[in-house]
């Protein structure tokens, strides 16, 4: 058996499954990921097909990722050409979804460091004389 954790990326917002589960494969949580996908796209296909989930080991390192665009059966009836545009379509939302969340990340990210560099300074420059 192995350990997966799971990431719902509903848009911009990423929401961390913080509790692994058992699974004794990468299919197998492939499988669960799908299922919750399907739960969660219920009766809201159009408004989620942008959302994923994605699968990750138990070192954290993402090993899938379920677009569920590309597991909804209410596109069927629209053919491969319209139905693979829409799926298109939502794969390149979720790219630029994931893109902006990074972005917003490396903010965070850039503003922490900003900021523990102005204590820093404030610090060299009482104990060093300067200014």
């Amino acid at each position: 058996m192995a350990l997966f954790y799971f990431i719902l990326k509903a848009g911009q917002r990423h929401y961390p499954d913080r509790d692994a589960e058992e699974f004794s494969d990468l299919e197998d949580a492939k499988a669960h990921a799908q299922t919750a996908a399907r739960e969660l796209m219920r009766n809201r296909e159009s408004k989620t097909r942008h959302w994923q989930i994605q699968v990750c080991d138990d070192d954290l390192q993402p090993r899938y990722e379920c677009l569920f665009a590309d597991i909804d059966h209410s596109l069927v009836p629209y053919g491969d050409d319209l139905g693979g545009s829409i799926i298109r379509v939502a794969r390149t939302a979720a790219a630029i979804n994931d893109a902006m969340y990074n972005i917003e990340v490396e903010m965070h990210n850039l503003r922490q460091t900003m900021r523990l560099l102005d204590i820093a300074t404030a610090n060299f420059s009482r104990t060093s004389g300067w200014c």
